[in-house]
């Protein structure tokens, strides 16, 4: 496996370039080519077509694409994991949606006093692609809002959080200014169903936790996880409305199932004790 090779051919790929390429790789267009090459050659497939413009990727290329993020993803693993020093007895690579960071914080605090001979690779990411790195098993455990439940995937509720509707304007007409906030495919016609309003605004939003902050500064109205709009309400920003419909949305500890269960069970209780009901807002 040459990850040299691999990280090459991704550089091009996302560059649309070998020139560009060879920048991002600290190497010469002459070397990005040949590298390609000699890559090619061994997959017996073309992976790009190249013109005066740049590069494009074939659909062999395409294909290509995710095993080649995979193995590099993994090699970084690998090598974090040799160099560790002897004091770490074991590792895990985790992974929290970008909005529930401000409480997974104190969680990882928890875990290096209570574990201290585990070693942590931690990130954060869109559920999209926390949930493909558990599948492919380049993420050992997630905490997200919205899990894909897999056979080799086991997955827990650790907080019955719910959706609820917040607005940064007039409670009174929020309807006029209200905003559909992407919160995963299947939440978001339930409540459209359920308030019942076109979606005249021109606008849906997918940013996370960023959307409270859209609400805030447009004083617009939307639904947001309880947890967040906690936050903002008390703040003064953000004024929850309460006669209006609330959907479950629960937060999930996923984790692989071949994955050490002692520690496992350690973590999910940490967990557990870390994310308690926010007071009502």
């Amino acid at each position: 496996m040459d990850i040299v090779a691999f990280r090459t051919f991704l550089a091009a790929a996302e560059s649309g370039s070998f020139a560009r390429a060879a920048e991002r790789v600290h190497a010469s267009p002459s070397t990005v080519t040949e590298r390609i090459q000699q890559l090619e050659h061994r997959l017996g497939a073309r992976l790009f077509e190249r013109n005066k413009r740049g590069c494009k990727l074939t659909q062999a290329g395409k294909r290509f694409v995710p095993s080649a993020q995979q193995s590099v993803r993994m090699w970084d693993i690998a090598r974090h994991d040799v160099g560790l020093p002897d004091r770490f007895k074991r590792s895990l690579a985790f992974g929290g949606q970008y909005i529930l960071w401000p409480d997974l914080i104190g969680w990882m605090g928890q875990v290096r006093d209570a574990i201290p001979d585990l070693a942590i690779r931690a990130t954060a990411g869109a559920s999209r692609r926390l949930n493909r790195d558990l599948a492919e098993g380049t993420l050992d455990m997630v905490v997200l809002y919205d899990p894909i439940f897999r056979n080799d995937v086991a997955a827990e509720p650790v907080f019955d959080d719910q959706l609820v509707l917040v607005t940064g304007g007039d409670s009174a007409s929020w309807q006029e200014s209200f905003v559909p906030i992407e919160w995963g495919p299947t939440i978001g016609p339930r409540i459209a169903a359920q308030i019942g309003l076109p979606p005249d605004s021109g606008l849906v939003l997918d940013l996370g936790e960023r959307s409270a902050d859209w609400l805030v500064a447009h004083k617009a109205s939307g639904y947001l996880p309880r947890r967040l709009a906690k936050r903002f309400a008390a703040e003064g920003k953000l004024t929850q409305l309460h006669d209006a419909p609330t959907f479950d949305y629960p937060i999930y500890a996923c984790w692989r199932r071949d994955s050490d269960a002692g520690l496992i069970d350690e973590l999910r209780s940490l967990l557990l004790r870390n994310f308690v009901e926010p007071e009502l807002v």
